[in-house]
C-alpha cells in the first residue's frame, strides 16, 4: 500500500470518527441547555474559525509544500522556516486573545440576539472559548509539519482523541448535573491539551530548537510571493465560507444561527474524502513537481480527481435522505423541516467544492496560487452581495443556496485557467466528466428521491435508507466503468493485496 493511499485512509478514518463524535454532544447541549446555549457555543467556535482562517496567512500551505519538497535536501532552511512560522502563529494567538477578551461585550450587546442566556454569561463564554480555541492557529501549524512529512496518522489520532474526550466529557458533565459554564471550561481544557499533544509529537520528527519561535529574513524573502498569494486565498475563502453564517447570526435569532451552524458543520463533514485526499495529495504532488515529472503528475492528478468526484457522491447524496430523521432526533421535527432544503443546497455546494479540490492542490503544487487568489477577490465583489440578498429574502434556504452560487462562479473562472495554465489540457475535458457524473447522480439518487416523494415515503428512516442504498448500488456500478484506468488499476491492486493477506491469515 502506497504512502499516499495510507494517508488518505488515515485522514478519512479520522474525519469519520470526528463526524460521529460531533453529533453526540450537540444533541445533549440542545436538549439540556437549550437553543441559546448551543447558539452561543457555536457562535464562539464560528468566530474562532473566522479569525484564524483570516490570519492563517498561507503559512500552513507553505509549510506543507516546503517540508515535503526540501526536508531532506535543506534541513537548515526547514528549521529556519519552522521557527519563523512558530513566531508568527504564537504572536497572533496572543493578539487574538487580547482582542476577544476586550471585544466580547461588544459582540454580545450589539451583534447576537439572546432570549434565554443572560448577557453576562454569554460574555464569559465567549472569552473562555475564544482564548482557548484560538490555539487552533499554532495547532494547525504543527499539523502542517506532520502533513508535510506525510505522517497523517498522527494529526488524525490527536484530533479524534481530544474530540472524543471533549464530546464524552460534555455528556458526562450534563449527565451528572453540570451546567453551561462547566461544559465551556471542559471544552477549553481539551483545546489546550490538544495543542500540547501536537507539540510533543512534532518534537519526535524535528528538533525542539526548530519549534521555538524565531525569525529568518531569508525564509521570508524566499517564500513571500507564494505565501502572500495563498494568504489572499485564505482571507477571501474565509469570507466566502463564513459570510452566510455571519449574516445569519446578525439577521436571525442566535438559536436559529446555532441550528444552521451545526447543520453546516454536519454537511461539511461530508467532505471526508475530499479533505483526506487534499491533505495527502498536496505534499505528494509538491514532491513530484519538484522532480519535474509532468507525465506522472498528470497521472496522479487524474487518480485524485476521479477518487474525489466519484468517491464523494455517496457522502453528499446521503444528506437529503437522512437529514430529516437525523435532525429530528437531534433537535425536533420543526427544526428538521426548516433545515432540510438548506442542507440539501449545502450538500450540492460542497460537492462542487470537492470537484475543484484536485485542481486547486495541483495549482498550489505547481506554484500558481494566484489563480485561486484572483477567483476569491472577484467573488468578494460579485458573490458576497448576492449572499446577503439571498439570506435577506429567503432565510436559511438562501444561505444554503449562496454556497452553490459561489461555486458556479468558481467553475466559470478557476477551471479554464487551471486547465490551460497548469494542467495543459482543454477545460472541456474536465467539464465533460463533471456533466456525466451529474447525469448519473440525477438518474440514480434523483430518481430514488422522486420515487420516495411520489409514494409519500420520504419521512422516517427505513424507506429513505432503502432508497439511498439502491441508488448507491446503481451509482457504484456505473461509476466503476467510468473512472480512469489509473484509479481502477489502483483499486484492483489494493483489492488483490487485501485478498492475498486474507488467504495468508487463513493458512496461518
Amino acid at each position: 500500500m502506497s504512502k499516499l493511499t495510507k494517508n488518505v485512509i488515515y485522514n478519512l478514518t479520522g474525519q469519520v470518527l470526528l463526524l460521529v463524535l460531533g453529533f453526540v454532544a450537540a444533541r445533549f447541549v440542545f436538549k439540556q441547555l437549550g437553543e441559546d446555549a448551543l447558539g452561543v457555543i457555536y457562535f464562539a467556535l464560528a468566530l474562532n474559525i473566522l479569525l484564524t482562517n483570516a490570519l492563517a496567512m498561507g503559512i500552513c500551505e507553505t509549510t506543507v509544500r516546503e517540508v515535503s519538497s526540501h526536508v531532506r535536501s535543506e534541513p537548515g532552511y526547514i528549521a529556519d522556516l519552522l521557527r519563523s512560522a512558530s513566531l508568527f502563529y504564537w504572536g497572533i494567538y496572543v493578539v487574538l486573545s487580547v482582542v476577544i477578551y476586550a471585544g466580547a461585550p461588544v459582540l454580545v450587546h450589539r451583534w447576537i440576539h439572546l432570549s434565554s442566556v443572560d448577557a453576562t454569561t454569554a460574555i464569559r463564554v465567549l472569552r473562555i472559548l475564544g482564548i482557548a480555541s484560538f490555539v487552533v492557529l499554532p495547532r494547525t501549524f504543527y499539523a502542517s509539519i506532520l502533513r508535510g512529512l506525510e505522517r497523517m496518522e498522527f494529526p488524525n489520532l490527536i484530533d479524534v482523541t481530544f474530540s472524543g474526550l471533549q464530546q464524552f466529557g460534555i455528556i458526562g458533565i450534563l449527565a451528572f448535573g453540570g451546567g453551561f459554564l462547566d461544559v465551556v471550561y471542559w471544552m477549553a481544557a481539551c483545546f489546550l491539551l490538544s495543542v500540547a499533544a501536537y507539540l510533543i509529537v512534532c518534537a519526535r520528527f524535528v528538533s525542539w530548537n526548530s519549534l521555538m519561535p524565531g525569525f529568518s529574513s531569508a525564509v521570508v524573502s524566499r517564500n513571500f510571493s507564494f505565501t502572500s498569494h495563498v494568504a489572499l486565498i485564505s482571507v477571501m475563502a474565509m469570507i466566502q465560507t463564513q459570510a452566510d453564517k455571519a449574516i445569519v447570526s446578525k439577521l436571525l435569532p442566535i438559536g436559529v444561527f446555532g441550528l444552521y451552524s451545526l447543520a453546516y458543520s454536519a454537511v461539511s463533514r461530508s467532505t471526508l474524502l475530499t479533505g483526506s485526499v487534499a491533505q495527502a495529495g498536496l505534499p505528494h504532488l509538491s514532491s513530484l513537481f519538484q522532480q519535474g515529472d509532468h507525465a506522472k503528475l498528470l497521472t496522479q492528478f487524474n487518480k485524485l480527481q476521479d477518487l474525489i468526484c466519484f468517491g464523494t457522491v455517496p457522502f453528499f447524496a446521503a444528506v437529503p435522505f437522512v437529514a430529516r430523521p437525523l435532525f429530528t432526533g437531534m433537535f425536533d421535527a420543526h427544526s428538521a423541516q426548516i433545515l432540510l432544503l438548506p442542507v440539501t443546497f449545502l450538500a450540492i455546494g460542497f460537492y462542487m467544492n470537492g470537484s475543484l479540490t484536485a485542481l486547486y492542490i495541483f495549482s498550489i503544487a505547481a506554484g500558481r496560487p494566484d489563480i485561486a487568489a484572483r477567483l476569491n477577490v472577484y467573488a468578494l465583489v460579485l458573490v458576497l452581495p448576492a449572499t446577503a440578498a439571498l439570506i435577506y429574502y429567503f432565510g436559511l434556504s438562501g444561505a444554503g443556496f449562496s454556497w452553490v452560487f459561489f461555486h458556479l462562479f468558481a467553475y466559470s473562472y478557476q477551471v479554464p485557467r487551471t486547465c490551460s495554465e497548469c494542467l495543459k489540457i482543454p477545460s472541456r475535458m474536465w467539464f465533460a466528466k463533471i456533466f456525466k457524473i451529474a447525469a448519473i447522480i440525477a438518474m440514480t439518487y434523483g430518481s430514488a428521491w422522486v420515487a420516495l416523494m411520489l409514494m409519500g415515503l420520504e419521512h422516517g428512516l427505513l424507506w429513505p435508507l432503502a432508497g439511498y442504498a439502491i441508488a448507491t448500488l446503481g451509482f457504484a456500478g456505473i461509476a466503476y466503468r467510468m473512472v480512469g484506468h489509473e484509479l481502477r488499476g489502483s483499486f484492483r491492486g489494493q483489492l488483490f493485496v487485501l485478498t492475498q493477506r486474507a488467504k495468508s491469515a487463513q493458512v496461518v
